[in-house]
């Protein structure tokens, strides 16, 4: 079992979105696979220009599928999960734009990830990838604004994998 901690990057912008979660395995140890229950907390973004609240939203990350993955012989994990986002709260200037969980994208991004060599599942350790953030429904008005600054290509994952110890 980990702590996940890291951060996702939003296309266009230097906009983070931080991840705090856990992540749960079961590893094959004759073949090196393993599969995993991702669960990840909500997220509050906010972008400030002198000190005034231009925007502030949530945003729920949840796994569509398990973790799933292999560590191979030169200790490089790859790991790919499937996952879907949820956009609510939004207020820009202090007005609410949107409430609700209607604001979605319209499908699963597919988020390889890996690890430089020499990764042990036990150390845990911090994996990387780039995806391909679908396009956002049911934002109302903002829809195509989110969809302008959001979605597409070149969207970034950072984990850091904490082991839990006992």
């Amino acid at each position: 079992t980990y702590t996940v901690r890291g951060f996702l990057t939003v296309r266009r912008d230097s906009l983070r979105v931080p991840l705090s979660g856990s992540l749960a395995i079961r590893e094959d140890l004759e073949t090196g696979l393993f599969t995993g229950d991702l669960v990840l907390d909500d997220s509050a973004i906010s972008r400030k220009v002198r000190g005034a609240s231009l925007f502030s939203a949530t945003v729920r990350v949840t796994a569509d599928s398990p973790v799933i993955g292999v560590v191979g012989r030169d200790g490089q994990m790859f790991a790919t999960v499937t996952v879907n986002a949820v956009i609510d709260d939004v207020r820009a200037g202090g007005r609410a734009l949107m409430g609700g969980a209607s604001c979605r994208t319209s499908s699963h991004a597919v988020v390889p990830l890996r690890s430089r060599p020499g990764f042990e599942l036990s150390e845990g350790g911090r994996l990387v990838g780039r995806y391909h953030r679908p396009p956002f429904t049911g934002c109302g008005r903002i829809t195509p604004l989110v969809n302008l600054l959001i979605a597409g290509p070149g969207n970034a994952a950072v984990i850091d994998l904490i082991p839990v110890t006992s």
